[in-house]
């Protein structure tokens, strides 16, 4: 392969020597295709050249049938209907892959409008059904190189991608790579419900449970002893802390898994829209060791995040277990506390054997190719779609464009501190954290949204829930990203509070917003536990345990009322769901 082979040029797209003399199949009026002619030849991809790399034909935009695209992009839209009215895949149906259900995602208007010129580039030369509309960059306030799509119409990109970034090459790939996965509907296809993310799912489920469970312990205090009130306090203000911490750290490792044959499929059309768009990217040597790098640098992030994931879990474990001993909980004689020492029990057993520990590690595969051998896949399959391409150079000039905007300026500064404050609260060393939020906007609906969750959480676990209430309030109704995790917390410190009314409105306006009743059906238990309302506790009880397909809400709900969850399994022990703790 000779290094001096170039990216190809637009002129080279119309050049007829690289175009297919034989006609597409004639399509239905309503299905868009691409004009005879108008897409270049393809050709085989030598076996020894690609590797593993699964892609056989170059390019595959070439490849593409514009009726299954057609039928794929009906799909979408469909599904964009459904999620709109609270259908499925909704919230809870897709929780993990929503950006409501995402943590730490922020605007950055200037920086997407610069990235919004390239897709558009991409959406131009894309000749089959369009998407119904352009996705939505985000931005997650991260040091992560990740990047990801979501099958709500959305692209996020962490801040650790853009202030990595030497050239524009890096960041137009990784654009055009999720813009890929969209446009093909790989999130449709079953095949990315693989193990990984199914132990990945029962991870964020049993954090979930945890979670549900101490706020019913909260709830709950009014009925220990004075002896053991401080103990309980002391326990859960830690589990508290360790299960938010676990949730975060889960949050930075996750990224929709695809199967390998898709990330191949996304690699292949990126190149593709890539030359088609004639985007300014560097020469073929370069653009390909800067790719190393960047492939490399996203395989060290994952590895850092597991490692957080893993060493949170056991503090967690531990937690769990303290809680649910028969000396500290088991003795009291309510219901309520009898079930939840039943619950602690097995939500200890349950994180002993859940995802996240198994062999020792939380393991969501990556089905990327390792880093070398993607490389040399993408490189055969350039030389064998592209053998004479020649690009416009890569002068960094996009980079530069948005490292300069205002809003970038004002990013960098507020991750790095919101980073550091994340890290005291995970420490508990909550004042601290608070006075380091507050210097970023916390207490002010202009800030981020998870910059006041961050607060409200700090100061929900120091005690303080005054403080807490403003800072949730000011994340409830301020200008930031929306996010489920902020209105779910928010309501269980109002239930923990016993201000019932509070807690409804919250749970209300949840509702509305996120138009997912089976997801907050939990939440809407605790209100009715800590009334004092078995009656309607128990019909919301019931009622969950008949949702079907989202594993972690009756899981959750038994959480919610330990009582009815331990008298159920007494009378009639229940089947184990894989990847939840009981």
């Amino acid at each position: 392969m000779a290094p001096i082979i170039r990216f190809l040029t637009a002129a080279l797209l119309a050049g007829a020597s690289m175009m297919s003399a034989a006609p597409l199949p004639a399509q239905a009026p309503t299905c868009r295709a691409p004009a005879p002619g108008t897409l270049p030849r393809s050709a085989k991809v030598p076996r020894k050249e690609r590797g593993k790399f699964s892609v056989e034909t170059a390019p595959r935009i070439a490849t593409l049938v514009p009726q299954t695209i057609c039928d794929v992009e009906a799909r979408i839209a469909a599904d964009r209907i459904a999620m709109s009215q609270g259908g499925a895949p909704g919230l809870s149906g897709q929780v993990l892959n929503t950006a409501a259900g995402r943590l730490d995602l922020m605007v950055l208007p200037g920086v997407e409008a610069e990235l919004q010129k390239a897709l558009a580039g991409f959406a131009r030369s894309w000749p089959y059904a369009p998407l119904a509309r352009q996705p939505r960059i985000l931005f997650r306030a991260s040091d992560t190189y990740d990047a990801y799509a979501l099958p709500d119409n959305s692209i996020v990109m962490s801040t650790g991608i853009l202030q990595a970034a030497e050239s524009d090459s890096e960041i137009l790939f990784v654009l055009a790579h999720e813009y890929a996965h969209l446009l093909l509907g790989h999130h449709l296809n079953p095949e990315v419900n693989n193990a990984g993310s199914a132990r990945l799912l029962g991870a964020v489920s049993t954090v979930y449970v945890a979670g549900s469970l101490v706020s019913q312990l909260r709830s709950s205090r009014g009925s220990l002893s004075a002896l053991d009130l401080n103990r309980v306090n002391d326990a859960t203000k830690r589990a508290a802390t360790l299960t938010e911490s676990l949730r975060f750290a889960l949050d930075d490792i996750f990224t929709p898994s695809w199967s390998h044959e898709q990330e191949d499929e996304a690699d292949a059309l990126a190149l593709d829209l890539l030359i088609r768009s004639n985007s300014s990217i560097d020469s073929y040597a370069n653009v390909f060791a800067r790719l190393q790098k960047m492939m490399d640098q996203q395989t060290a992030s994952r590895a850092k995040g597991r490692a957080a994931a893993e060493t949170t879990q056991k503090a967690l474990e531990a937690s769990m277990k303290q809680i649910g001993s028969l000396q500290f909980l088991g003795t009291l004689g309510s219901g309520s506390t009898r079930g939840l020492a039943w619950m602690g029990g097995k939500l200890a057993l349950g994180l002993g054997a859940s995802a996240l520990s198994g062999s020792g590690k939380l393991v969501q595969k990556d089905t990327h190719l390792p880093p070398e051998e993607r490389r040399k896949g993408l490189a055969a399959y350039f030389q064998a779609g592209y053998p004479t391409a020649d690009p416009p150079i890569d002068t960094g000039a996009m980079v530069k464009r948005f490292k300069a905007l205002p809003d970038y300026k004002r990013a960098i500064p507020l991750k790095d501190t919101y980073l550091r404050a994340r890290q005291a609260y995970f420490t508990m060393d909550f004042t601290g954290a608070i006075a380091l939020l507050k210097g970023i906007g916390a207490g002010t609906k202009t800030a981020p949204t998870f910059v006041n969750f961050m607060a409200a959480l700090a100061a929900r676990d120091m005690g303080n829930s005054a403080q807490a209430k403003l800072y949730y309030e000011a994340g409830r109704t301020g200008t930031g990203v929306p996010n489920v995790q902020l209105f779910e917390s928010y309501a269980e410190a109002r239930i923990a509070d016993r201000d019932f009314a509070g807690a409804q409105l919250v749970l209300n306006d949840a509702a509305n917003r996120f138009r997912d009743a089976d997801h907050l059906r939990s939440i809407n238990i605790e209100r009715s536990v800590a009334e004092g309302n078995d009656v309607l506790a128990a019909s919301d009880y019931s009622a969950c345990q008949l949702v079907k397909g989202r594993d972690y809400i009756p899981a959750r709900c038994k959480a919610a009322y330990p009582q009815a969850a331990a008298a159920e399994a007494e009378k009639k022990p229940r089947l184990r769901i894989p990847g939840l703790p009981f």
